[in-house]
Order: structure tokens, then C-alpha cells, then sequence
């Protein structure tokens, strides 16, 4: 299973959700109702330890991560940075 949809899984049983038509990866995930600031911190932790990397404070503030495709991105750089590829 490759990373895009191992999010897409991870996101869809953590929020009782599923991607479609409606729910895009492009959607934003707190504008309709998927997550909210709670949620949004579990999200992150599951996505630390799922994929192995380290997350700073910066990480949580500096571009919040809306949609299932800019998160994919953001892991993507994350594993880049550390020298996975």
C-alpha cells in the first residue's frame, strides 16, 4: 500500500469517514466537519509513528495541514528530509 493511501485509510478510520466523490483529497478536512483541533493533533501523532518521523513544534504551527493531499505532500518532504526514499 503506498503512503497516499495508507493517509487516505489512516483519515478514513479515525474519523469514521470515506473519500468519494464529496470527500476528496483536495477537500478540506476541517471546513467539512472531518476534523477538528483535537482530532487534528491525533492525527499528526498517528502519522508520526506510522511513518517513522519526528514532528516539531514548528510542524503543528507553520502550515496546517488541511486536505489528504497537502498531508501526503507533507509527509513525502518529511521522509524526504530524512533520508528515505
Amino acid at each position: 500500500m503506498g503512503r497516499t493511501q495508507r493517509l487516505r485509510t489512516m483519515i478514513e478510520e479515525q474519523f469514521l469517514v470515506e473519500f468519494d466523490e464529496e470527500l476528496t483529497d483536495q477537500s478540506d478536512l476541517f471546513k467539512v466537519g472531518v476534523i477538528d483541533s483535537f482530532g487534528y493533533v491525533q492525527l499528526l501523532g498517528s502519522i508520526e509513528e506510522e511513518f517513522s518521523i519526528q514532528l516539531k513544534d514548528e510542524d503543528f504551527l507553520k502550515d496546517i495541514l488541511t486536505s489528504l493531499e497537502s498531508i501526503d505532500a507533507f509527509v513525502a518532504k518529511k521522509i524526504a528530509e530524512r533520508g528515505d526514499r
